[in-house]
């Protein structure tokens, strides 16, 4: 059962994810993942994959900025215990640079206790908005 320690931790790993793939580097991917992490991207559209374990992960965001957009943010943090597991619903924003506009969506994580503290083991993302988006990647 998690307590309230529990869950300001799991929330402070949350954000700081969202740090630590905006960070210069990717020195800190192992302070919010797991090894065998699993990054499910399908539910953005076009170009979406799975990539299984941290070196999977890291090669995704390799690319830098751009592709990848400058911020993440994230709001709405709920941490929830479901089928033995703790899960963590989440919604995010991330920058346009096209037209200063945002997109959004939601990450559903499952988060596991390691000697090192709270880390993500597996984040599945779905964009959300803006419609116009959601069609023209078929998800509408």
């Amino acid at each position: 059962m998690l307590d309230h320690r529990d869950i300001v931790e799991i929330q402070q790993l949350e954000a700081f994810v969202h740090h630590a793939v905006d960070h210069d580097d990717q020195s800190l991917f192992h302070l919010a993942f797991t090894e065998d992490a699993v990054f499910d991207s399908t539910g953005c559209g076009q170009g979406g994959s799975r990539f299984e374990g941290i070196e999977a992960i890291k090669a995704f965001f390799a690319p830098g900025k751009p592709p990848h957009p400058m911020l993440h943010h994230m709001t709405n943090c709920y941490v929830f215990e479901q089928d033995g597991e703790v899960k963590v619903k989440m919604k995010w924003l991330v920058p346009n640079p096209e037209n200063e506009s945002f997109f959004g969506g939601e990450n559903t994580d499952i988060v596991v206790r390691t000697p090192d503290g709270w880390r993500v083991r597996e984040r599945r993302a779905v964009i959300k908005y803006p419609k116009s988006l959601l069609a023209a990647l078929g998800l509408a």
